[in-house]
């Protein structure tokens, strides 16, 4: 292995930060080489996120560096990393906001965060519905996407310091049973679509915040609300609501996201909305 490494507790890490003096004064430095047979490879990088990015994965920005690394990145406040949003329901997971990925083994990666990071709320489910003469029950609700998490690859450090927000999305809420409409005066009573879920709280979802109210349908074009069950979608980091409904057409909502996922250390921990680990 190439480069200088420091001893923690009888374990050989690459240094998180390395310092110089210069004229008297310590500073850290940015950016590290070291000369291997005469060749120069990068040790440690700093990573400066200066404007908001979507479905931000740290080891693709940085070209997928096939060498151990050790990377510090700063988030200034002011810069949001969010799941991406999709014009149409896609029917599962939110995206987490910020993946770290697949770095070497024997990496390191310290995220300081003073921005704000949040997973997208969930998707509410479909209501019950008819089309071609099958009958769709209702959807459960979708989960919210995580705020950070590692990736796949679990042999390297990751250290968050967050002084800004780290959010998970809200979960959506449970699609709701369709309703039967009796007739008014003459003619045959009809059915109702079951109203969909609303969806969760993220960047990219209800509001910010908070979850969305269930779907409303016009029955008939009077103008009266289906009021059919369907789950509100749940606030940043919370599940979903269910669907009210009892027996084989009982719907739950959809989990909260994490606001950070497994195998990350948190030095500091800062505002965190939802589950960690």
């Amino acid at each position: 292995m190439a480069g200088v490494y420091v001893n923690d507790e009888g374990t050989w890490k690459l240094p998180k930060s390395v310092w110089v003096n210069q004229l008297g004064t310590w500073r850290v430095c940015k950016n590290v080489y070291v000369n291997k047979s005469g060749a120069w490879k990068e040790l440690i990088k700093t990573v400066d996120i200066t404007s908001s990015k979507s479905t931000f994965n740290l080891y693709e920005y940085l070209g997928s560096p096939a060498q151990a690394l050790s990377v510090v990145v700063n988030i200034p406040g002011g810069v949001e990393i969010f799941s991406s949003d999709t014009p149409y329901r896609n029917y599962q997971k939110r995206e987490p906001a910020f993946t770290v990925g697949n770095f070497a083994t024997g990496s390191s990666v310290l995220i300081n965060n003073n921005g704000y990071i949040s997973g997208g709320g969930g998707w509410g489910g479909d209501g019950q519905y008819v089309f071609n003469n099958t009958m769709y029950n209702p959807y459960n609700g979708f989960a919210g996407g995580d705020g950070i998490v590692k990736g796949s690859s679990n042999n390297f450090d990751v250290t968050v310091v967050n002084t800004g927000t780290i959010a998970g999305g809200g979960g959506g809420g449970a699609g709701g049973q369709r309703t039967y409409n009796p007739p008014s005066g003459f003619g045959n009573g009809s059915y109702v679509n079951g109203n969909t879920g609303g969806d969760g709280a993220g960047i990219t979802g209800a509001s910010r915040t908070q979850g969305g109210s269930p779907t409303t349908t016009v029955i008939n074009g009077t103008g009266v609300p289906n009021t059919a069950t369907g789950g509100f979608g749940g606030a940043l980091g919370d599940v979903g609501q269910g669907n009210g409904q009892t027996g084989a057409l009982a719907r739950t909502g959809g989990a909260g996201g994490k606001s950070i996922g497994s195998d990350i250390e948190i030095a500091v921990s800062g505002t965190l909305i939802g589950a960690t680990g």
